[in-house]
């Protein structure tokens, strides 16, 4: 369970989140929309520990896995990784020189060894996960995202997400940029990798056309750094047909 408590967020003199207190529970997909500028980014990557934000004194941000809470205002990046927290990046970078099979070996197979798995079997894996996400093969020895389109390095990002394996996954737009038959892979793929766990999954978007395939049990709306409205699927139905200023209504 991640639970955020009068979590307020700025850049230099700047608040960008103010007070937000939201659990996202086990289990649940979220969507979280807003207009541009309300702070959803900021949001995600605040939980991740982006260092150039600075999170309020009086904030709380806590994981609570296997029986432990963990103060994750405490800890760095790769620790809060390390406790099961993904994130995927609404703009991806270009990583010149380091293949996507780079990245991957050098996240992973430390771990697969001392499950006794070789490099072979990563190899194979690797490669299994990108064809259910119809990515070609020859892009994993290309560099990251080097000359990709919108679709394939969303498909990247959820690559690595699957290998990775976390428990609470954050997905910031993942659907920009992504035509529909890309998205229609993306979005069933998530639906099969998240069926009977208890992985929670936050969706970072503008538009429902993700949500009709990942219904979420919850949307928040974010304007001005605060959470404004919370309901279930039906609200950010309203606000695609509406907009946001439905919520003054």
């Amino acid at each position: 369970m991640l639970s955020l408590k009068n979590f307020s967020v700025s850049v230099g003199d700047k608040e960008i989140l103010h007070n937000l207190s939201v659990v996202f529970h086990p289990g649940k997909i979220y969507a979280i929309m807003g207009p541009n500028g309300s702070g959803k980014s900021t949001l995600a990557r605040a939980i991740m520990g982006d260092p150039s934000f600075h999170i309020g004194t009086d904030a709380l941000m806590t994981l609570t896995c296997e029986n432990t809470t963990h103060d994750l205002k405490e800890l760095s990046t790769d620790k809060r990784a390390r406790l099961g927290i993904f994130l995927s990046q609404q703009s991806p970078p270009t990583i010149d020189g380091v293949t996507v099979r780079d990245v991957l070996r050098a996240s992973l197979m430390d771990v697969r060894k001392k499950a006794g798995h070789s490099a072979l079997d990563l190899k194979k894996e690797i490669e299994k996960t990108a064809r259910t996400l119809a990515i070609p093969v020859e892009l994993l020895d290309r560099s990251l995202n080097d000359g990709f389109s919108g679709g394939e390095r969303k498909k990247m990002e959820v690559l690595q997400m699957a290998l990775l394996d976390p428990h609470h996954i954050i997905l910031d737009e993942i659907d920009t940029g992504v035509d529909v038959d890309a998205l229609k892979t993306i979005a069933t793929f998530l639906a099969d990798y998240i069926k009977d766990t208890t992985k929670t999954l936050i969706i970072i978007t503008h538009s429902t056309r993700i949500l009709h395939h990942l219904p979420p049990e919850q949307t928040i709306i974010l304007r001005n750094g605060q959470i404004v409205a919370t309901g279930d699927i039906t609200l950010a139905q309203r606000i695609e047909e509406h907009g946001f200023d439905v919520i003054a209504s």
